[in-house]
């Protein structure tokens, strides 16, 4: 995993969550992203990921990521993403 990559979580109210995504975004980073977007998804209606902490993205890190981004947004959370890679994390 990338030594620098944190997860940052901040709730807005009751039923939405802030992300706030740190360092460098690798494989590793993308599976423990999605291993606290699953616990979240649970207790929160909008989760909204904020990515400009990033410093690089790797793109095998999404490839991991989309797949199993995909999955969740099946659940019942709207989960936006913003920043200034949203629009990476966004393609599929």
């Amino acid at each position: 995993m990338a030594r620098n990559f944190r997860v940052c979580a901040k709730e807005i109210d009751k039923q939405s969550l802030a992300l706030k995504l740190f360092g460098d975004f690798d494989a590793s980073s993308a599976c423990e992203l999605i291993h606290v977007l699953t616990e979240i998804v649970q207790k929160y209606y909008k989760v909204v990921i904020d990515t400009d902490g990033l410093i690089t993205i790797n793109m095998f890190g999404l490839d991991v990521f989309h797949p199993r981004m995909n999955r969740l947004n099946k659940k019942r959370t709207n989960i936006e993403i913003t920043g200034r890679f949203s629009d990476a994390f966004l393609e599929a």
